[in-house]
């Protein structure tokens, strides 16, 4: 009968460190998912990004620019001058934007990863309280880095795509000129 009581407590005690354990790990992956909403965030911020459009605005601007230096042989006006300059200048902050969408491309698939080892890992039980905290920590901060790169990328996108729209007429313009002047009637050049 003692035996009997003492397998019974056992198995009680057996019961409770598995219901523990299988409690804990659920509130782990609670918290892995809440920092799956950060990636959801970025995933959908990448894709309102038009690489492809600021690749060919890119090509446009050096399309222009070089068009406008062959064809231009004295110096332009100041005010098309600071134009046609500033128009060659979106080129950075086109560039700038285009690599910090391929930065945070690469770094939210390195952060998707991470995650998915980590609630792996938690799925498998493989680490103390203390461990896991650690890593989550880790992943935190890095996701919140990712977030912030997010941000900056959303904002570059904005402002130098408003730049380019704003200084393309302006741009055409000039080219507009320029032609009237190479193709006009008695100019010589046709």
């Amino acid at each position: 009968m003692r035996k009997f009581a003492l397998l019974l407590a056992f198995i009680a005690l057996v019961t409770s460190l598995v219901s523990c354990n299988q409690q804990v790990k659920e509130e782990r992956l609670q918290r892995i998912d809440s920092l799956g909403i950060h990636l959801n965030y970025v995933s959908e911020t990448l894709n309102d990004v038009d690489s492809v459009m600021l690749m060919n605005r890119i090509g446009d601007v050096d399309r222009t620019s070089t068009w406008v230096y062959d064809n231009v042989t004295d110096t332009l006006e100041r005010k098309p001058g600071l134009a046609f300059g500033d128009f060659q200048r979106s080129k950075k902050y086109l560039m700038q934007a285009l690599a910090r969408y391929g930065e945070v491309s690469r770094e939210l698939q390195y952060s998707q990863k991470q995650l998915e080892n980590l609630r792996k890992d938690v799925k498998e039980s493989f680490y103390s309280e203390e461990e896991f905290a650690g890593y989550f920590k880790t992943e935190a901060r890095s996701i919140g880095n990712l977030v912030n790169a997010t941000d900056e990328l959303k904002e570059k996108y904005a402002s130098s795509n408003g730049r380019y729209a704003a200084l393309k007429p302006v741009l055409n313009e000039i080219v507009d000129s320029i032609k009237s002047v190479i193709y006009a009637p008695g100019s010589g050049t046709r």
